[in-house]
């Protein structure tokens, strides 16, 4: 495995992985129809559009190890790889339940195997997205993030948090996922430099923001214009449009100390659902 210090997120996606899989082998048959926290998916649609991304994603790297950019799935255009995407998740959804859950391990099995074939050389090679094209070296932490994310969003508890050996792994990916977040927004705003600071696990990292363009920060700087600071579930789940912002400050669980305006319009940029 090519679990090189720039690819942390490698071997926390197999363990993510393994432990999603248990989840699914454990759902009765009438849990793959009940709603889940993302509006109007049953477990059965979660599952669905999951394994077409495995699928996708594992083309795309195969793709940019050749030096090819390409939609995947057969797509030419964004509005063909949409619908070959649609197409998959409508047949896991006609599968039985263990037809559904074969299909996403092998699905998920492949893209592993793409993922651990990256070499050096790979990690800035480009891919496709939907949001402008990325480099190879984001995949694996994004994938992560999907899994463990869809993961929590099965239960349907939006006031659990998030349980998980790899949370360390997804606190640790934010220094660098929150600034491309935010450059993919389409945001100018605002300017400054901001800290975030997490406990369970203990982290800090810091981002600046100048001209419209975010940036991780080396260290951190004696007097940020704010800080945002939050338990590490909570702020992963925060980042990702998952947890209530106005309950989580109101319990103080969420603290904020400098330039609150900043850190309000910060956030109504950040915490947004992906």
């Amino acid at each position: 495995m090519n679990d090189t210090p720039l690819l942390p997120a490698i071997r926390w996606l197999a363990r993510e992985n393994a432990r999603f899989i248990t989840q699914l082998r454990a759902l009765s048959d009438a849990d793959w129809t009940k709603p889940t926290f993302c509006p109007g998916w049953s477990a059965a649609l979660l599952v669905g559009h999951m394994t077409g991304g495995a699928i996708s994603y594992a083309e795309r790297i195969r793709a940019a190890r050749r030096g090819e950019v390409i939609l995947s799935l057969g797509a030419g255009t964004p509005e063909e790889f949409q619908a070959a995407r649609n197409e998959i998740t409508r047949k896991s959804v006609a599968m039985s339940p263990a037809e559904r859950i074969d299909w996403i391990e092998r699905s998920q099995d492949d893209l592993q195997t793409e993922i651990e074939r990256l070499e050096p050389g790979d990690l800035d090679r480009d891919l496709w997205h939907r949001r402008g094209n990325t480099k190879a070296r984001t995949f694996p932490a994004q994938r992560l993030y999907e899994v463990a994310l869809h993961g929590w969003d099965l239960e349907n508890d939006p006031d659990a948090p998030l349980k998980t050996d790899s949370l360390g792994a997804l606190v640790d990916i934010l220094e660098s996922r929150i600034p491309l977040y935010f450059n993919r927004s389409g945001a100018t705003g605002p300017a400054g430099v901001f800290r975030f600071e997490t406990r369970r696990p203990e982290a800090a990292w810091e981002m600046a923001i100048s001209g419209g363009e975010a940036s991780a920060r080396e260290g951190l700087s004696d007097a940020p214009d704010a800080i945002i600071a939050a338990s590490g579930s909570d702020m992963v789940l925060l980042c990702a449009g998952r947890a209530d912002r106005a309950r989580i400050i109101a319990d103080a669980s969420l603290r904020i100390e400098g330039d609150a305006q900043k850190a309000a319009a910060l956030m109504d940029v950040l915490f947004q659902p992906f």
